[in-house]
């Protein structure tokens, strides 16, 4: 055979094997497909949820619809009572979960499993919300039950611990960080919880982020919160729905890091950690400069410069009738106990002050409706000064108010402070723009300097009554209040996030507010200070009653969104 021919057949045979190889390849899809999104269930558990007279044992076993991600299981299963020892885990297949138990059942108990919410399966999906299932070695079984949700600045928070304590507990709660609760769970993602099969008693619920998974309360480093009542199981065997928003505990002691004397001889301190402003102003008399030099010499403050809201760890006092010396300044009790601090006062370092001789024009810092609109409810407005004031005002054309139409408002003005200046505007109308007129010349800091020699405009104007829409309804209690106690309700804008909010005496509620979507939320404030309480563990005090709604409501212009219903239950 000539080499030519032997090339020919094989040529041949190549395509006939190449042929042969194509024809029998299936079409296909190339491999994988959707991502798994599907949360993991549980299918079946030994001993049977709801089984009595169970058989004395020491194992439990938990079967799971898919595939789990078997690190760190141990710190999402609790058992109830807890048992004495460590416990062992086992799998089958990453399916069956086997738990054994250092110790067997104990005779005539209910006992208690729950799988927390952080359970994962093996592509990350968590349970939706944490499981639970009972037996009993006795003829019976527990049946009480409370459930609630868990918000975190009033978003619900899935992932959070929440324990159920004997209400003595209240007798060492000093030993809180090395008690484990009789009954845990976890909150889903929805922030909903739920503990079934407890037995009578009165307990003391409470959440915390647990970031150790440890199973313990690690205060005052982890978040807590508490509900607003103790759960009472008796013969009405389902509590009522608890509602816990988390909190958590600034650790940082309160210290005065500096102090020094501004040109226009202020005295700025700076502080170990920010506090509101409000609080500041509220307890000015508070704050001091102490001699060193002169025996029971004392200053008191007059006046703080920021006082018109928010956060800040830097103050400028103002002190009148200041004098060349030594001094240290102190923040007494009062203002350290609104803080948190149980200390009777802290001072500051040695403070020189030698008065200087102002020659710097005062500025203004802000008018608190500057470009803002505003409800005609709210007219009564601050023009904040960066230094403190001369408080004689030279005739009623210091400030002048005009609207849109030229016409020129009756106003009337009066000093809050030193530094802030009170301006009401009288009778407001619906849809008009208003002018502020200041004249700087005729306001002066007390060496004089006047602010200017022109004048200053600034501008806010008021809703228009046709591009708003109204809200209205009804509150219902599920509990008993004190009648002279009030609620303030809140309509939260979802997509601007501005908020809206009114106190209300009674059981009826209305608002005018822009169109948009809003979420209404609320509390009854227990202690009248105008502010939610989320309640504290030392000192204990549960929180005040708050709710959230569950559904968005929409508010049209020219219309009425009627009928509302929101409870405190």
């Amino acid at each position: 055979m000539t080499s030519c021919l032997k090339f020919r057949l094989y040529f041949l045979l190549f395509l006939l094997v190449t042929s042969l190889i194509f024809s029998c390849a299936e079409v296909a899809g190339p491999p994988g497909g959707p991502r798994d999104k599907t949360a993991p269930t549980i299918t079946s558990t030994t001993p049977l949820s709801g089984s009595v007279n169970t058989n004395i044992d020491n194992k439990i076993t938990i079967a799971f619809s898919e595939g789990i991600n078997t690190k760190g299981i141990e710190e999402t299963i609790f058992i109830t009572p807890r048992p004495e020892g460590k416990l062992k885990y086992s799998w089958k297949k990453n399916r069956l979960l086997i738990i054994t138990l250092p110790e067997y059942f104990k005779s005539n108990s209910t006992y208690v499993v729950t799988v927390g919410s952080g359970v994962r399966d093996l592509h990350g999906n968590k349970l939706e919300e944490s499981f639970s299932f009972a037996y009993s070695t006795g003829q019976t079984i527990d049946e009480g039950s409370v459930g609630g949700l868990v918000f975190q600045e009033n978003k619900l928070t899935a992932g959070v611990t929440i324990g159920l304590f004997d209400y003595s507990i209240l007798d060492s709660l000093i030993l809180l960080d090395s008690l484990y609760p009789p009954y845990l769970t976890q909150s889903g993602k929805n922030g909903e919880f739920e503990f079934n099969y407890l037995p009578d008693g009165k307990y003391l619920a409470l959440a915390y982020g647990d970031k150790n998974k440890n199973q313990l309360l690690n205060y005052p480093s982890e978040m807590f919160g508490l509900a607003d009542r103790f759960v009472v199981l008796d013969s009405n065997k389902q509590a009522r729905t608890l509602n816990i928003n988390m909190t958590s505990v600034d650790t940082t002691s309160l210290s005065i890091i500096s102090t020094t004397l501004s040109q226009n001889n202020l005295v700025k301190a700076r502080l170990s950690k920010s506090i509101t402003s409000e609080t500041v102003f509220e307890f000015i008399k508070e704050i001091a400069l102490i001699s060193t030099e002169r025996e029971d010499s004392l200053i008191i403050a007059s006046s703080v410069k920021e006082s018109n809201g928010g956060e800040t760890a830097v103050f400028n006092l103002y002190f009148a009738n200041l004098v060349d010396g030594l001094y240290k300044l102190r923040i007494g009790e009062r203002l350290l106990a609104a803080l948190g601090s149980e200390s009777t006062y802290i001072e500051g370092a040695e403070l020189q002050v030698q008065l200087m001789s102002d020659s710097t024009a005062p500025q203004i810092d802000y008018f608190s409706s500057n470009q803002k609109t505003i409800f005609l409810d709210e007219n009564s407005f601050e023009i904040g000064f960066s230094e403190p004031m001369s408080q004689s005002i030279e005739g009623d054309s210091s400030v002048l108010i005009y609207d849109n139409d030229d016409i020129q408002k009756d106003k009337t003005l009066s000093w809050i402070d030193d530094f802030r200046l009170g301006l009401r505007l009288d009778k407001p109308e619906w849809g008009k723009v208003y002018f502020v007129v200041l004249d700087e010349k005729k306001y002066s800091d007390l060496a004089g300097n006047s602010v200017g020699d022109s004048i200053s405009v600034s501008m806010f104007n008021t809703y228009d009554s046709d591009s708003l829409g109204e809200a209205s309804g009804q509150i219902e209690y599920g509990l008993p209040i004190d009648s002279n106690v009030a609620s303030y309700l809140t309509f939260g804008e979802v997509s601007t996030k501005k908020r809206f909010i009114q106190k209300v005496s009674d059981n009826h509620f209305s608002f005018n507010l822009p169109p948009g979507k809003y979420l209404l939320s609320g509390f009854i404030d227990a202690n009248n200070n105008g502010n939610y309480d989320s309640g504290s563990l030392f000192p204990f005090g549960l929180a005040e009653t708050m709710a959230i709604g569950a559904d968005t409501i929409r508010v049209r212009a020219r219309f009425e969104t009627a009928g509302l219903i929101f409870k405190f239950e």
